[in-house]
């Protein structure tokens, strides 16, 4: 069976299944398309704190072993 994919300019309140996909396991993806949205989305802030950060500290691996035989 092929799959159907279906692009709708104006999406209506309900989408059909077609009869010969129902009572069976499909996947449906609701993907919006409108430039607009996605533009405004990736400029919009992310949703996690970054933090300053002047050094990282990364031990060697020496000192990691250390650490766990303590």
């Amino acid at each position: 069976m092929q799959p159907i994919r279906q692009i709708f300019e104006d999406a209506p309140d309900a989408i059909p299944v077609p009869e010969e996909m129902r009572h069976r396991r499909v996947e449906f993806i609701l993907w919006p398309l409108d430039e607009a949205d996605l533009e405004a989305s990736a400029r919009s802030r992310p949703r996690f704190n970054i933090a300053d950060v002047d050094v990282i500290d990364t031990p060697s691996r020496e000192q990691r072993n250390i650490r766990r035989q303590i």
